[in-house]
């Protein structure tokens, strides 16, 4: 999860344009809620931390996040970086 902040904050980052990073954390185990709790509390952070109580699927994830967003263009990704954030580099509202 850390990785996936890192990267992800990075790439919006040379966006260049107002973002926010919507995370979704559906009812894993793992520490994953704590971590994004953390993130989306740091001063100044674009983090909006999305915690389900248990796990409903990725479907189900993806409309929680959707629910979240207030801008005009959406990308989404899973947390494992098979598709990695800098593949986002270059899109623009």
């Amino acid at each position: 999860m850390p990785a996936l902040l890192e990267r992800t904050t990075s790439a919006c980052k040379q966006l260049m344009q107002p973002h926010e990073i919507i995370l979704v954390e559906d009812g894993s185990s793992d520490g994953s809620a704590e971590i994004l709790t953390a993130a989306a509390q740091h001063p100044e952070s674009q983090v909006i931390a999305v915690l389900l109580n248990r796990n409903y699927g990725q479907h189900s994830a993806i409309i929680a996040g959707f629910n979240q967003v207030t801008g005009d263009l959406i990308i989404t990704f899973d947390a494992d970086l098979q598709n990695p954030p800098k593949d986002t580099h270059g899109w623009s509202a």
